[in-house]
C-alpha cells in the first residue's frame, strides 16, 4: 500500500483573506495498489473527499467508515486519514475563507462522512470547477461553481435524510397494519419513489422485502397467539390477516418448520 503524508511539502495549505478561496482541487483514479493518506494536524483549510467510484475507508473523530459513494467533509485543524482502495475514483478539494462557516450552514452541510446515491450532477459540477481552477480563467467563476457544488451536496444529504424518514414510516406502517392488505404502489407513492426504488431502499433498511417483512410479522403474531391463547387456528389465521386457512398452514410450516397444530401441540407437551 502506498503511504502519503499529506503534511509534507503541502504548499497549498494556506490561509485566506477572501470570503471564499479554492486552494487546490483535482480528480484522481487510484488504479494500482491502495493508498493511505494522513495528516496528523489536518490543514488550515476545509477539505472534501468525494468518492465517485470504488471504495474508501475514511476516519473521522476516531471512527472508520467504509464509503462506497459519497463524501467526507473535514474542518480545519482536524486529523485526516483515509485509505483509497484499488480502482477508486476520488474528487477532492481544499478551500478556505472567512465566510465558509456561514456558507456551510446555509447549505446545511455538516462535518463528517456522508453516504450518497451516485450524482452525475455533482460530478459534472466538480469537473467544471476543476477546469476553471486549473485554467485560472476567473476567480468569480470558480467561486460560483464551488457555491453551487456545496449547495448541491447539501440538497443531496437532505434528500437522503427525507427519503430515509419516509422509508422508516413505511416500515412502521406495515408493522402496525401487518394483518391488512398492503399496496406496494401506494407505499412507494407516499415516499415519492418508483416501486423498484422503494423496494430496493426498503430491503436495504429492513433487511428484507416489504412482503417478506409483513409475512414475518404475521407469523410471529400467529406463534404468539398459538402459545398464549386458546383461540382456534382458523380464528388465529383470520386475526393475522390470512383469509385461507390452508394457505396459512402452508406458509406457517414454511417459516416455522411445522404446521400450526403441530406447533401448539409441541408447546403443550
Amino acid at each position: 500500500m502506498k503511504i502519503h503524508n499529506g503534511n509534507l511539502l503541502d504548499i497549498s495549505n494556506i490561509e485566506s483573506n477572501s470570503y471564499l478561496q479554492i486552494n487546490s482541487c483535482g480528480i484522481q483514479l487510484q488504479s494500482g495498489q491502495g493508498k493511505l493518506t494522513f495528516r496528523k494536524e489536518g490543514r488550515c483549510d476545509y477539505h472534501i473527499v468525494y468518492i465517485a467510484e470504488g471504495a474508501c475507508e475514511i476516519e473521522y473523530n476516531g471512527e472508520m467508515t467504509l464509503l462506497k459513494h459519497g463524501f467526507a467533509l473535514y474542518p480545519p485543524h482536524v486529523p485526516q486519514r483515509y485509505i483509497e482502495h484499488q480502482n477508486t475514483r476520488k474528487l477532492w478539494i481544499h478551500f478556505n475563507g472567512y465566510h465558509v462557516e456561514d456558507i456551510l450552514k446555509e447549505c446545511k452541510l455538516s462535518y463528517g462522512v456522508h453516504h450518497l446515491s451516485p450524482s452525475p450532477v455533482c460530478e459534472k459540477l466538480f469537473i467544471q470547477l476543476t477546469a476553471e481552477h486549473n485554467q485560472k480563467s476567473g476567480l468569480s467563476n470558480e467561486k460560483g461553481l464551488l457555491l453551487t457544488f456545496l449547495n448541491t451536496l447539501g440538497k443531496s444529504i437532505n434528500n437522503i435524510s427525507t427519503t430515509n424518514e419516509k422509508i422508516e414510516e413505511a416500515i412502521s406502517f406495515i408493522t402496525t397494519h401487518y394483518n391488512t392488505e398492503i399496496s406496494i404502489k401506494e407505499l412507494a407513492d407516499s415516499c415519492d419513489l418508483s416501486q423498484s426504488r422503494f423496494m430496493y431502499l426498503f430491503k436495504e433498511k429492513a433487511g428484507q422485502s416489504p412482503h417478506a417483512y409483513q409475512q414475518m410479522l404475521r407469523i410471529n403474531n400467529c406463534m404468539t397467539l398459538l402459545a398464549s391463547t386458546q383461540l382456534n387456528i382458523t380464528d388465529i389465521c383470520m386475526l393475522s390477516g390470512y383469509t385461507d386457512p390452508l394457505y396459512f398452514s402452508k406458509i406457517f410450516k414454511k417459516y416455522v418448520g411445522m404446521s400450526p397444530r403441530e406447533y401448539r401441540k409441541e408447546l403443550s407437551s
